[in-house]
């Protein structure tokens, strides 16, 4: 290149920088060379220095910005800075960094707040926690620790530096071979194999970085729900092992929680990085997790916990009681080597083997409790006998109860039954009517579903059973909608005090069920089947007569060809056919007649339902195992309840309260954060990394000083919850 000198030959540890200027890199110093030799050096930690040399080599055009700033160890906008404060005051002005000649004094941790920042500390507060009493960042706090300006608490159970992922990434990897990936608590799992060791308690250890450390946000909420303590009441110990009944529960909801909608989901995240969270060094391995699940089928104890639940969230929210929505969910079983009952699948417009489910929620939208029916009996006989047994024990027989559902389960006469007993309905009227006038229909304002609007709305008594010598006539309240397309939605109810709106309002605020099955299945994937098992069926269950059926198509069959005869017999006398041709086809219809009659007084002697083994062989009458489906969409509604109260803590902070606090705790849960114990104070701080926006921000803060206030125990241990959100002023 014309105009320049290229370098000599180089030592083989110099760095070139540009065609005019190389650098030799030594412990001790940085060392500037060109064609002629050494230039300038400067010991590696003279920040001055550095700071000269790089605004002169900058400003002479003698390296490219980015090579330099890596061997200074500063960030290329510096270098540029710097050039720029040279060229304008020359070396004073860069002689400290700063562009002035004598350093700057702290503006936000004076010297009259810093004593109370060392208050803070020295009373075994976080440096977050010290940032916020006095009005700083943390960074600030930070800094003034590095400086001395702070002192850290010493902390005896936290002399052990806190472990990075990196590191830890490197301690799981090293224990792969022979013992399995991320396994470390060996002499425990000895302990285990021998069945010397019911199960490994929870050990904490300060970790830095611990992937989806925001779902431990859940955890008391989760306690609240009582799953723990409700299944050690119901269910016996696990067999020894080194998981045991807390782990394995705690396991699958905070699976839940994150969206891991499968067991076999587990296996695509670092087991290390979520055995932290269960104060394990790993979590379970897919197979044993299966093989634990099944454990707890064998106990038959399902019901048993469902009950238990029940009867917690109804002693907890009495108020929510006196109205019941109800309805049924479809799950569908797609396994090949079993017959099941079939049911008609509404998503997919055909019938399937399937499962139906009934859900019964209180008037807040909150699952209470749901009946599986195998053979998916109808909504009105599932009411009858096992919706509403289970409600007069939960609330009493003295307190009025509501219940509200579709059309599928219209039957006037249990309507007059039911209100006989206490149990009033809220209704669509089922078939075609007659509309109303338009003149009838008045305007309220009405919230429904969280929205306001205005309803046009319309009522009168009608006669549902009209009287005869043995009863008197039954009356209803129906209450009519009109839309702005002229449609008319109609609703009965047996509830006469209620006023007009909210009659309404509870029967439209149904759709609440319905948006439930819809977020359960697309984010907790509810449909999922925990195993394709089956068990024993009961062999006495009445089904319908297959030989019946089978002779009333037949039956069918024929009279639709006895039709067709009279209609060709009907032809030959209206065309003149020859009287040949007209005796054979009225001989015919004559047979066809007789088989028609003999058909039906067969038919009629049949039984309409026969016992279920009259048709299956014993080892064929099976449904769809109950328990670990059970037990699996119970802890999916432990976490979603769980989910919900978090929600309401926070839901000031959003506008569209349940769209927005629920995708914000979706975020919160997958947040990193540290887990430092503090054995001394028994607690145990997580500390969550921060959000993308100061809205959440401040939602995840005030999440955590509320969540703070319940002092919830780690289940397991004796060490107290203490969130933390990193935040900066």
């Amino acid at each position: 290149m014309p105009g320049t000198v290229e370098l000599p030959l180089l030592p083989e540890e110099a760095t070139t920088l540009g065609p005019r200027l190389a650098v030799v890199e030594t412990p001790e110093a940085l060392i500037f060379m060109n064609a002629s030799g050494p230039l300038m050096s400067c010991a590696r930690n003279d920040a001055a220095a550095k700071r000269f040399i790089g605004a002169v080599v900058m400003t002479q055009g003698l390296a490219n910005g980015a090579d330099l700033a890596d061997v200074l160890g500063v960030h290329r906008s510096t270098l540029f800075r710097n050039q720029k404060l040279y060229r304008e005051g020359g070396l004073e002005a860069i002689r400290d960094g700063r562009g002035h000649g004598a350093p700057r004094r702290a503006h936000k941790l004076t010297d009259e707040v810093l004593p109370i920042a060392q208050a803070c500390l020295d009373r075994g507060g976080s440096q977050s926690a010290a940032a916020r009493a006095v009005g700083v960042s943390e960074t600030a706090v930070r800094h003034a620790i590095k400086t001395g300006r702070l002192r850290r608490r010493a902390q005896p159970c936290q002399r052990r530096a806190a472990l990075s992922p990196g590191e830890r990434a490197e301690r799981d990897a090293a224990q792969a071979q022979g013992a399995g990936t991320a396994v470390k608590r060996i002499d425990e799992r000895l302990l285990a194999c021998h069945g010397a060791l019911s199960e490994a308690p929870p050990h904490f250890e300060p970790v830095e970085g611990v992937a989806n450390a925001g779902v431990l946000l859940a955890l008391p909420a989760l306690i609240g729900e009582g799953l723990l303590s409700s299944a050690e009441r119901v269910y016996q110990p696990l067999k020894a092992g080194f998981y045991g009944l807390h782990s394995i529960l705690l396991c699958l909801v905070m699976m839940a929680l994150l969206r891991i909608k499968s067991i076999e989901g587990l296996s695509a995240h670092q087991p290390g990085e979520l055995g932290i969270l269960l104060g394990l060094d790993r979590v379970p391995e897919v197979k044993t997790l299966r093989r634990k699940l099944a454990e707890l089928g064998e106990q038959q104890q399902a019901a048993k916990l469902a009950a238990a639940l029940t009867e917690r969230w109804a002693r907890g929210e009495p108020d929510e009681l006196g109205v019941l929505y109800i309805d049924g969910h479809v799950t569908t079983y797609t396994g090949r080597k079993h017959r099941l009952p079939k049911t008609f699948v509404q998503k997919r417009r055909q019938c399937q083997p399937a499962a139906t489910d009934t859900w019964v929620h209180n008037a807040a939208a909150e699952p209470l409790f749901f009946v599986t029916s195998p053979i998916n009996q109808h909504l009105l006989t599932l009411i009858e006998q096992e919706v509403i047994p289970e409600a007069r024990r939960q609330i009493g027989t003295q307190r009025v109860l509501t219940l509200v559902f579709d059309r599928e389960a219209w039957s006037p006469e249990s309507f007059r039954r039911w209100h006989a007993e206490g149990v009033d309905v809220i209704t669509y009227r089922k078939g075609k009517q007659t509309p109303w006038d338009a003149q009838d229909f008045q305007p309220f304002d009405l919230a429904c579903e969280g929205k306001s609007g205005t309803y046009w709305l319309a009522e009168r008594s009608v006669q549902v059973i009209p009287a005869n010598r043995k009863r008197p006539a039954f009356w209803m309240r129906e209450i009519r909608r009109l839309s702005q397309g002229g449609h008319q939605t109609a609703v009965l109810t047996t509830r006469q005090d209620l006023p007009i709106t909210a009659v309404a309002a509870r029967m439209f605020s149904r759709w609440r069920q319905e948006n439930y099955f819809k977020y359960m299945q697309a984010e907790f994937n509810i449909d999922h089947l925990s195993t394709y098992a089956t068990e024993p069926a009961d062999p006495e269950r009445s089904v319908p007569n297959p030989e019946r059926t089978q002779a009333e198509k037949a039956l069918k069959a024929k009279r639709a060809q006895l039709g067709r005869a009279h209609v060709r017999h009907a032809e030959q006398q209206r065309d003149g056919a020859s009287k040949a041709k007209q005796a054979k086809e009225a001989e015919m219809i004559e047979r066809l007649e007789e088989e028609c009659t003999e058909l039906a007084e067969r038919i009629k002697a049949m039984d309409k339902r026969v016992p279920l083994k009259s048709v299956l062989d014993p080892e064929h009458i099976v449904q769809h195992e109950t328990e670990r489906k059970t037990i699996t969409q119970l802890i999916k509604v432990v976490a979603y309840r769980s989910e919900s109260c978090l929600a309401s803590l926070i839901e000031p902070f959003f506008a569209r309260h349940d769209d927005e606090v629920r995708a914000f705790l979706k975020t919160a849960f997958r947040l990193p954060g540290d887990i430092l114990p503090d054995p001394e104070h028994r607690e145990l701080r997580v500390r969550l990394y921060g959000l993308a926006n100061n809205r959440s921000q401040k939602a995840l803060i005030a999440l955590c000083d509320c969540l703070n206030t319940q002092r919830t125990v780690y289940p397991g241990t004796d060490l107290r919850l203490v969130f933390e959100a990193i935040q900066s002023h």
